[in-house]
């Protein structure tokens, strides 16, 4: 069916295929342990908060039978993995334009990356730069992969006049997170005649 949360999951699907696995980029496990990975397209919509006790793993699980399970271990020695990189792309708005076949959904895409962190001689702590360079990396190859596809699932077309990218205000080092804005057409059902109407 043709609906902007199909839309969704359609680009979500496009972004791990033409993004996400095309660009394999530095994360972060909380004890600093740095480590490569492809970045995660996140299809929920929102990130759960950056807090400990919400993002540590479960290290206990319940046997195949769903015999001998234990309660999950939240303690110290849990292993947390961060978030970063991200893709996450979001439905903002949708507007029906009078005397078209089509609506128009406006898709924002959040970034988020991971700048490593470097130090001097003196033990002083200076960032690299590589997050910031990622972060326009990553939303650049969405850019294109976007605009080299214009229709995806041959269902939902770009619009090809509008395109706006920024780095969020606000950033928490060594985290970088960027966003773009694309606008996208999708046909709405046609309505159905009554057959009484005259």
């Amino acid at each position: 069916m043709i609906t902007p949360v199909d839309m969704h999951d359609v680009i979500c699907d496009f972004l791990e295929k033409e993004v996400a696995a095309r660009n394999e980029l530095k994360s972060v496990y909380s004890d600093g342990t740095e480590f490569w990975r492809l970045p995660r397209v996140i299809r929920t919509g929102w990130i759960l908060p950056r807090s400990a006790d919400e993002h540590k793993i479960l290290t206990n699980t319940p046997d195949i039978d769903g015999d001998d399970y234990d309660e999950p271990d939240y303690s110290e020695e849990a292993v947390i993995e961060d978030e970063y990189p991200f893709i996450l792309p979001r439905i903002h708005k949708i507007e029906h334009i009078k005397d078209q076949i089509e609506s128009v959904v406006t898709l924002e895409v959040l970034f988020g990356t991971y700048g490593p962190a470097i130090y001097d001689k003196k033990g002083v702590r200076i960032e690299d730069g590589t997050g910031y360079r990622d972060l326009w990396n990553l939303i650049e190859s969405t850019r294109q992969a976007f605009f080299q596809q214009h229709t995806i699932a041959n269902r939902y077309r770009i619009v090809e006049d509008f395109y706006e990218a920024e780095m969020l205000e606000e950033q928490i080092i060594p985290y970088w997170e960027g966003r773009c804005i694309t606008k996208w057409n999708v046909m709405f059902p046609m309505p159905q005649k009554d057959p009484n109407f005259f």
